[in-house]
């Protein structure tokens, strides 16, 4: 039989069609199998047996950019990164944009997002406050972003689903199980989203989820994802 990569031996070719099967597998269905960490670990052998991160962009049909944004989970810090490895912090979008905190930021912060407490918006103002306040406490910086919302404006984000689907099959994923005319507004931009309810709308959200026993954000998640009807 033929090699498809004549370059490599036997067995290393068959590592590399194992990694790229298992990649493209996990790049294939909304929910991925394997943990960030076991996805960079599969990546970073196709690398090396292709010869560079480009080659195993083309092979497994993301862009370059997306493939690098998986690797910055390696640059986590080791508390966040066992978070990634249990597959807990299952986000690729909210492990990048952690890994771009000081390494002592970013646990609080992590702990946060699981928690609900904390959204991937707030996480982005939260890395552009830390930029022009270096030395506040992050503790701070958490309570200030948190404060400074707008208790007035019923605003939910979420982030996008892999692969991206119409703002206008989001709202009907929410809007069916929130009421139609309770969803006022679905809006994303890149990788997040938010959706704007009325008072009726907020009301159910937070219904559903102390029905299902999860916070509002993994809620409205699920409800992007298609996965509650």
């Amino acid at each position: 039989m033929k090699q498809a990569f004549p370059s490599l031996s036997r067995k290393d070719e068959r590592r590399l069609n194992e990694a790229l099967a298992a990649l493209i597998a996990n790049t294939r269905r909304g929910k991925r199998k394997l943990t960030l960490v076991e996805f960079v670990e599969y990546l970073r052998v196709a690398e090396k047996l292709l010869g560079n991160l480009r080659k195993v962009a083309e092979r497994i049909s993301l862009s370059e950019e997306m493939v690098r944004q998986f690797t910055r989970v390696e640059k986590l810090s080791p508390p966040v990164r066992r978070l990634a490895a249990s597959g807990e912090l299952s986000s690729v979008d909210i492990a990048d944009r952690l890994s771009r905190l000081p390494t002592d930021d970013q646990l609080m912060v992590a702990r946060g997002i699981l928690a609900g407490k904390l959204t991937p918006y707030d996480l982005r103002a939260i890395l552009a406050l830390r930029k022009t306040t270096p030395r506040t406490p992050i503790r701070k910086i958490i309570d200030r972003i948190i404060s400074s919302r707008n208790i007035r404006v019923y605003l939910a984000e979420f982030v996008v689903p892999e692969p991206p689907v119409p703002d206008s099959i989001i709202m009907g994923r929410i809007s069916r199980a929130l009421g139609r005319g309770h969803v006022k507004r679905v809006e994303t931009s890149g990788r997040f989203g938010r959706v704007v309810l009325d008072d009726e709308g907020k009301i159910a959200l937070e219904q559903s989820a102390r029905k299902e026993r999860i916070t509002k954000w993994e809620l409205l998640h699920r409800l992007v994802r298609g996965e509650v009807r």
